[in-house]
């Protein structure tokens, strides 16, 4: 369906009391809200004539339809209770000004919503042309005028922010975002002052450039499906190591003295835990799932949950990390579990468990890790 347009005036009421603001209705002219909430009432008007399901973000509103017995409408081999002329003569009486270019001239498979093209016979997203094209640009132009050259906070937080945007479709750019966000932190609110972007970023947006020069890139929507528990849970200590409980078998990884590099720290090893099991995962053969996997670190949940750290270390075991996920369509569900009830947490001091319940398996391991662990040549394969 197409966005509409502030009207005029608001209905406002309850059941049976109406009456018109016409007095700065909803906050400032410039306020967000203003459109989303007229918006709201045309929604609600639709649903009570029938027509569901319904999306709205703000002013955009997309209007779906699915085939039933019964229905007035044949497009091909289906019959459907509605169709575009349709929908739009039963809210025709509220004058709505529609966009004369935006949405669709008749239902299809395919549409645009909130800025991202969506197919839902492939089931897949990805971004339209012209927001390829213009974010490439965007890119391309900062890293050409920056590099070697002081910058604002303007252009930072511009291009940070239709990053994060694009990071939907883009998901393992979700890791490449902390490098921009940690600078734009570092000009401490100060729109006035200049700074060099650091190599970090430079680096990301290279990777932003070269990945979004291909054409064609979408991102595969999946059924989530219920959350399976396979008994995993995961636990860290400076003191020992690394310990693992996948169905009731143990795992445990010694720390090596040189593990302690700056920026590695407890919430670093407790996120490598949850990489380990990954790799675990993927050797066992899990694909199309989600994954209860139980920790005590929240640092490590709430990294794993927004794809991303302001810690260098962690951030790249997060990339690490989903890309396997990406890859098996796997997605972990992080739940929080007290130390004193972690089955893991005894493992990661070093108290294992019966040598008949230790885990046997193989992976390879990053190459970032071969120091880390003094006994972890087994994994290397």
């Amino acid at each position: 369906m197409l966005p509409a347009h502030k009207p005029w005036l608001v209905l406002q009421g309850s059941p049976g009391e109406f009456y018109v603001d016409h007095v700065h209705p909803f906050g400032a002219a410039c306020a967000s809200s203003n459109a989303g909430m007229i918006a709201n009432a045309l929604v609600d008007v639709w649903r009570a004539e029938g027509v569901s399901p319904l999306l709205k973000y703000e002013d955009d509103l997309n209007a779906f339809r699915y085939p039933v017995e019964d229905g007035s409408f044949i497009d091909g081999q289906y019959r459907y209770a509605y169709d575009r002329d349709d929908i739009l003569r039963r809210v025709a009486p509220l004058n709505v000004p529609w966009h004369p270019e935006k949405g669709d001239p008749f239902f299809s498979s395919m549409t645009t919503f909130i800025g991202l093209s969506w197919d839902l016979a492939l089931r897949h997203v990805s971004l339209p042309e012209p927001k390829r094209l213009k974010f490439l640009a965007r890119v391309e132009t900062f890293i050409n005028s920056y590099s070697g050259h002081r910058c604002q906070l303007r252009d930072v937080e511009r291009l940070h922010g239709s990053l994060c945007y694009i990071a939907f479709v883009y998901v393992d750019g979700r890791s490449r975002l902390p490098s921009l966000s940690n600078f734009a932190a570092s000009f401490k609110g100060d729109e006035f002052t200049f700074r060099y972007p650091p190599p970090s970023v430079l680096t990301d947006l290279r990777w932003w450039h070269e990945a979004l020069i291909p054409t064609g890139t979408h991102r595969q929507l999946t059924v989530r499906g219920p959350v399976v528990d396979m008994g995993i849970s995961v636990d860290a200590s400076t003191s020992w190591g690394i310990g693992i409980i996948v169905k009731e078998r143990w795992l445990g990884l010694k720390l090596a003295p040189s593990w302690k590099v700056e920026g590695r720290d407890i919430c670093w090893l407790e996120t490598i835990a949850v990489e380990l099991v990954v790799y675990i995962l993927e050797t066992m053969g899990v694909r199309n799932s989600r994954i209860l996997i139980h920790s005590d670190n929240q640092g490590t949940i709430g990294s794993m949950h927004k794809g991303r750290s302001p810690n260098y270390h962690i951030n790249l075991s997060i990339r690490r990390t989903y890309n396997v996920l990406s890859s098996l369509f796997i997605t972990p569900e992080l739940e929080y579990i007290a130390s004193a009830l972690n089955p893991a947490d005894p493992i990661s001091r070093g108290e294992t468990g019966p040598l008949n319940k230790r885990l046997h398996t193989s992976f390879k391991l990053p190459e970032e890790l071969h120091h880390v662990f003094t006994d972890a040549d087994w994994l290397l394969i």
